[in-house]
């Protein structure tokens, strides 16, 4: 049983709003470590790259989980990794395009749709082990290795790309009905959040699914599939069936005023 610790507010956090499925998989003593870890490596982002409010960080860098993923430890290896590397870009999106480039290079991760073994919401071990993700899984991997150097990070998403569009994502088979498309957003020194598509290097905000975003349709009483949303640990009143693996459920934030506002 996990006890609550009123003196730690973050350990507290993640108590009052992980799932039941997420009590069950993650131990306490993990939990423990993980939330000990996140506050040390805290206090040496923000020397880099300036402070980030109690609210945004125990929201998008905190948490132990991204998505759906199964839990597997994270925040030590990715940091341990990338912070010396990572803490030389004075930009933080600077230091995010750094982990999008160098990540996927130095664990040989590629995007693949189907292959053997496959599973859409793979955590950053499975898809070292299987050299291969899909977009969502992809997106995994570098919000984990975002957060681990205190960069907030969330994984944004559709359920299903307005069809019909000449765009690019056409000529790569990623518009067919009902298909799904996950990606990257993050929290820079601005204020406002930008995205880019994990294991894509670019600049943020324009990427080959810019202008199929700009299409999409904010939800309704009858129809919320064609919409953006992003990924919330707090639980929120959008709750959805995950559009990569429909028995799971997750909470969100809609986030389509952003990318429609652009066209």
């Amino acid at each position: 049983m996990y006890g609550r610790r009123n003196s730690d507010r973050a350990y507290d956090f993640i108590l009052e709003n992980m799932s039941k499925s997420d009590i069950h998989e993650i131990t306490q003593d993990s939990l423990q470590e993980d939330v000990e870890l996140a506050k040390q490596y805290r206090a040496k982002s923000e020397g880099v790259w300036g402070p980030v409010s109690d609210e945004v960080w125990m929201e998008y860098v905190l948490p132990p989980k991204v998505a759906t993923e199964a839990y597997t430890p994270w925040r030590k290896d990715f940091h341990e990794k990338y912070w010396a590397k990572a803490s030389k870009y004075t930009d933080a999106g600077e230091a995010v395009k750094f982990l999008n480039e160098q990540v996927f290079k130095d664990l040989n991760v590629s995007y693949m749709k189907e292959y053997p073994g496959h599973k859409p919401d793979q955590n950053w071990m499975e898809s070292t082990k299987l050299h291969h993700a899909s977009c969502t899984g992809l997106s995994i991997m570098l919000v984990s290795a975002c957060r681990s150097v205190g960069i907030p990070a969330r994984l944004a998403m559709t359920p299903a790309w307005v069809t019909g569009s000449e765009a690019e994502d056409c000529k790569h088979g990623l518009s067919d009905e009902d298909q799904n498309h996950s990606w990257v957003e993050v929290l820079l020194a601005d204020g406002k959040w930008h995205y880019i598509g994990a294991s894509e290097p670019s600049e943020f905000d324009q990427t080959w699914f810019t202008d199929q975003a700009a299409k999409a349709i904010p939800s309704s009483s009858e129809s919320f599939k064609n919409s953006i949303y992003a990924v919330s640990f707090k639980p929120t009143e959008f709750v959805m069936p995950a559009p990569w693996n429909r028995e799971k459920e997750i909470s969100v934030v809609e986030v389509v005023e952003r990318y429609t506002q652009k066209a």
